[in-house]
């Protein structure tokens, strides 16, 4: 009980936790889809696709990210206090839903048109500061590893991993931008 007040920090993952028959698609399988596609790509068709400089590449992300992040900030508080009826309608069709703790209970709780949003610019906006400090750390520190402990195939392997982590940030927070648009475009104005 006591280390559940210090998980109010990964509240902005609630995305992550939703629950409901079309919504893991955009948690994990067309991130996961999209990701693998680029860095297959990439690896299979290396010989053809140079990259010149990946700190150049990193910091061209991370301007992007410096806006998305003031976006996303500014969307959140924007839906958050927006004054509409609507907003506060559970969704229609099939809803996602979300297990929350209230009062000690675990209820089973289905999402607002307010809260849906909420919870995705609050996940897209901690994504893309995660990704913005990944390419800030990138492109500013440089790392020795000490070589004669840590055999060479493990420091490859713990590099691939750490790309495969950032192109899957991207790739996600991608996809769940397009669904955030897309529910801000067309959902919102089927009341």
């Amino acid at each position: 009980m006591a280390f559940q007040k210090h998980t109010k920090v990964f509240t902005v993952f609630s995305f992550l936790r939703l629950k409901g028959p079309d919504i893991k698609w955009y948690q994990w399988i067309y991130p996961t889809a999209l990701s693998a596609i680029v860095l297959g790509g990439y690896f299979l068709l290396g010989n053809w696709i140079k990259v010149p400089s990946l700190s150049n590449l990193i910091e061209d992300i991370n301007s992007l990210m410096g806006i998305l992040i003031g976006f996303y900030i500014a969307a959140l508080a924007a839906v958050s206090s927006f004054t509409n009826e609507n907003l506060d309608t559970v969704m229609k069709g099939r809803p996602p839903k979300i297990l929350v703790k209230r009062k000690g209970n675990v209820i089973e709780e289905t999402l607002t048109r307010r809260r849906f949003l909420a919870i995705i610019f609050g996940y897209c906006a901690v994504l893309s500061i995660i990704l913005y400090v990944f390419g800030v750390i990138f492109v500013q520190v440089s790392w020795k590893l000490p070589s004669e402990n840590l055999p060479e195939w493990i420091i490859a392997v713990l590099s691939k991993v750490a790309w495969a982590a950032y192109t899957w940030g991207l790739a996600s927070l991608l996809i769940v931008t397009l669904l955030s648009l897309h529910y801000l475009v067309e959902r919102m104005h089927r009341a």
